[in-house]
C-alpha cells in the first residue's frame, strides 16, 4: 500500500469531525425568531446547511473507518 493510500483513512476522519463540529456549531447558533415552532426551527436556511454538513461528516467518517467502501472508478 502506497504512503498517500494510508493517510487518506486518516484526512477523512479529521475532516469529517471538524465537518460534523462546524454543523453543529452553526446550528446552535443561528438566528432564532420569537416562538418559532418546530417546522420553523428545521426549515430555516441555516439549519437545512448545517443538517446538510452533519450528514457529510458522518458519511465521511464512516468512509474514514471502513464502514463504507470507496467507490472504485
Amino acid at each position: 500500500m502506497n504512503p498517500a493510500a494510508r493517510l487518506l483513512p486518516k484526512f477523512f476522519i479529521v475532516c469529517s469531525v471538524i465537518l460534523i463540529l462546524t454543523g453543529v456549531a452553526q446550528f446552535l447558533v443561528r438566528p432564532r425568531k420569537d416562538g418559532e415552532n418546530a417546522l420553523e426551527k428545521v426549515a430555516n436556511r441555516s439549519a437545512i446547511t448545517a443538517l446538510l454538513s452533519i450528514a457529510i461528516g458522518v458519511l465521511g467518517l464512516m468512509l474514514g473507518l471502513g464502514i463504507l467502501q470507496m467507490p472504485r472508478l
